[in-house]
């Protein structure tokens, strides 16, 4: 499979050492700044716990080897990469998906979990029963390998990310770079602490009763073993305020749901073949979030709209920092 290049890189910035890709690198050096300064904000008042640093670059940077090894195998003859924006952007990358667990940490901390009665009794009240309830009477047998798809969300999102991280220097690249770092920010950290929200899985942990019981029970049965361990590793850091590398709950807006339909514009820009592929992966993701208990049905709904309307904000940005680089002559 090759990868296209729709718009090559400005002129005017190819004296840069980061090519054409300055545009993207500079949203994201300010978007990772805003993030540490918000992490040092709530570490300060004690909501937020230091970031697992090391452990994030060496996941980003495992990341991009991979990613280089499939963009190796898939086109031997693609143009090399531009090393020194790429070796930047991993760097950024590690940084921020470590200060984003923190900051995901701290919600419930900042703002207590207080979306998930009226959204649930409101998808209830129209789907005439829970979501997850309907999807599983559809999809009960496919649950175990919903599960562990839904597991490799996060390697394959990474992959996908330093993929199109790897692509030669163009106005699209840059405009989908910017778009997935502030959907991190903006969706997963601003908009989830508006929301704050849990999700099903934690629902009778958080607020009591038997509400979500047959949740559990269901999944228990149908070996969803994934979502089960994940959820009490996640329940068991908030309780014993201890957060692990595994830490953090917040269920709106998806940004399981958010990253896919990313990866469908990004399909549509740079492997157009692919992008079939990337419509029924989003919906299969959408679906496993539900029937897993992850998410309510809005949360997605949420996630998807949010990227959708990050799309031309992304372009925006794009336009405005190129100029500004032009104007500076770099």
């Amino acid at each position: 499979m090759k990868f296209k290049t729709p718009f090559a890189a400005p002129q005017g910035i190819t004296r840069s050492p980061w090519g054409g890709d300055g545009p993207w690198l500079a949203v994201m050096l300010a978007v990772t700044a805003v993030e540490a300064c918000w992490w040092a904000a709530t570490w300060s008042i004690g909501a937020a716990p230091a970031p697992y640093l090391f452990s994030y670059l060496a996941f980003a940077f495992a990341g991009l080897a991979g990613a280089s090894l499939i963009r190796l195998l898939l086109d031997p003859r693609a143009l090399r990469p531009k090393w020194a924006s790429t070796i930047a952007g991993a760097l950024m990358t590690g940084i921020g998906a470590s200060l984003f667990l923190p900051l995901k940490y701290a919600i419930p901390r900042l703002v207590p979990f207080w979306l998930d009665a009226p959204l649930s009794r409101a998808e209830r009240a129209v789907f005439t029963a829970d979501p997850w309830l309907l999807f599983d009477r559809i999809l009960g047998w496919g649950t175990m390998p919903i599960d562990r798809l839904y597991g490799l969300w996060l390697p394959t999102q990474t992959l996908i990310l330093f993929l199109v991280m790897l692509q030669p220097p163009s106005t699209v690249k840059s405009r989908l770079l910017i778009a997935y770092f502030l959907a991190w920010f903006v969706l997963g950290v601003v908009a989830a602490l508006i929301f704050s929200s849990a999700g099903p899985i934690f629902y009778d942990r958080l607020f009591g009763g038997n509400a979500f019981a047959p949740l559990r029970e269901t999944l228990h049965g149908r070996g969803a073993w994934v979502v089960l361990t994940e959820s009490d590793r996640m329940w068991a850091s908030l309780a014993s305020s201890r957060p692990g590398i595994v830490a953090g709950i917040s269920a709106m807006p998806s940004m399981h749901v958010a990253i896919c339909v990313w990866m469908i514009l990004a399909a549509r820009a740079l492997a157009a073949r692919a992008a079939p592929f990337a419509v029924v992966y989003a919906a299969l993701i959408w679906i496993g979030s539900v029937q897993l208990g992850w998410h309510y049905i809005t949360d997605g709904l949420a996630g998807m709209l949010g990227m959708v309307a990050l799309w031309p904000l992304s372009g925006a940005l794009e336009r405005w920092s190129k100029h500004s680089l032009l104007d500076r002559g770099t």
